[in-house]
C-alpha cells in the first residue's frame, strides 16, 4: 500500500510542466495542455486519475519524508523520498538505521547527498550542567508518579553541542528535531546551543534559498515529463 501511495504522490506532483502555465492574457492562453499530464493510476489499492489540481511549486514538489525503521521503511524511503525519520534511542541504533538507509539509496542509483536522515530529540539545556538538572528536577516534581526519563542531550549548552555534533560527525543524523517537554525548551536550545553549532560551522547562520527544498540542501527534481 505504502508503494501505491508514493508512486501516486510523486505522480500527482508531475501533473504540470514547469512551463505548463503559460497565463499569457492578451492571447488568451492560460495553459498548454500538452503539457498536462493526467495520471491514471490503477493499483490494487488506489486508482486515481489526476492531475492534481495545483500548479507545480517553484520547488518542484515538496520535500517528502517517510519515518519508521522496518526493512520495507528502509526500501520506499531509499527508492521514492527525500529522506528518512528514525527513532534516535541511543547514537549507535540511529547510526545503524541511517547506514541502511543510505546504502540502499545508493543501489537505487541515487546520490546519498541528496538524501536527509533525522531524528527528533527533547533536550534540556542550561547555561551550566547544575541549571539544566534543575529544570529536570523541576519537571519530575510536577509529575512525581511519573518517572521522566532523562534526555540524550542533556546539560551545558557547550555539552549538548558536543552531542548534536558527535551525532551529526557519526552520521546518525542530517537534521534534528527539537521538541520540548520544558516550557522554554526550544528557546534555550535556539539561544544557547546554536550559536556554539554555528561558530563550529555546523548549523548555518543564514538560509541561503527562498524555499524549505534548497534549505535542506536538497537537489530540484526534474519533472519526468520533461526529462
Amino acid at each position: 500500500m505504502q508503494k501505491e501511495f508514493m508512486e501516486i504522490v510523486l505522480g500527482l506532483w508531475d501533473s504540470y510542466e514547469d512551463d505548463a502555465f503559460i497565463r499569457d492574457k492578451a492571447n488568451g492562453i492560460y495553459l498548454d495542455p500538452q503539457k498536462m499530464h493526467a495520471l491514471r493510476y490503477r493499483g490494487k489499492y488506489f486508482s486515481v486519475d489526476g492531475p492534481l489540481n495545483l500548479s507545480r511549486s517553484i520547488q518542484g514538489r515538496p520535500p517528502i519524508l517517510t519515518a519508521g525503521s522496518s526493512s520495507n521503511f528502509v526500501a520506499n524511503a531509499a527508492k521514492y523520498t527525500d529522506g528518512g525519520f528514525i527513532a534516535a534511542i541511543s547514537l549507535d541504533y540511529a547510526k545503524g538505521i541511517a547506514a541502511e538507509l543510505r546504502k540502499r539509496v545508493a543501489l537505487e542509483g541515487r546520490s546519498t547527498e541528496d538524501f536527509i536522515v533525522v531524528t527528533s530529540h527533547i533536550p534540556i539545556v542550561g547555561s551550566t550542567e547544575a541549571e539544566a538538572e534543575e529544570k529536570f528536577q523541576e519537571m519530575q516534581s510536577l509529575m512525581p508518579a511519573y518517572r521522566i526519563q532523562r534526555p540524550l542531550f542533556f546539560g551545558s549548552a557547550e555539552k549538548v553541542a558536543d552531542q548534536v555534533q558527535e551525532w551529526y560527525e557519526a552520521g546518525a543524523m542530517d537534521m534534528l528535531l527539537i521538541q520540548q517537554e520544558y516550557p522554554s525548551g526550544l528557546k534555550d536550545f535556539v539561544d544557547l546551543v546554536v550559536p556554539i553549532l554555528q561558530e563550529r560551522g555546523i548549523f548555518h547562520t543564514e538560509y541561503e534559498s527562498n524555499t524549505l527544498r534548497g534549505n535542506l540542501g536538497l537537489p530540484y527534481p526534474e519533472n519526468k515529463f520533461s526529462l
